[in-house]
């Protein structure tokens, strides 16, 4: 919620799962929709990773051959 308002987050560590413990109400966005949820633990877990595709850079420093 502080992100959304102009705060920052702060990385403490990468990690392969966690475990998040609510003991209040809090709210949240489920695919763009708010909601609220209920105190409840919530897991995160890295499932697996997906190609990305990147623009290949433009190279300045070497001249143009006519």
């Amino acid at each position: 919620a502080a992100l959304q308002v102009g705060g920052h987050g702060e990385r403490l560590h990468q990690c392969r799962e966690v475990m998040l413990l609510t003991y209040k109400s809090i709210p949240m966005q489920v695919d763009g929709e708010p909601c609220r949820l209920a105190p409840a633990m919530i897991r995160i877990s890295l499932r697996n990773q997906a190609n990305m595709v990147q623009k290949s850079k433009r190279r300045t420093s070497m001249p143009l051959l006519n």
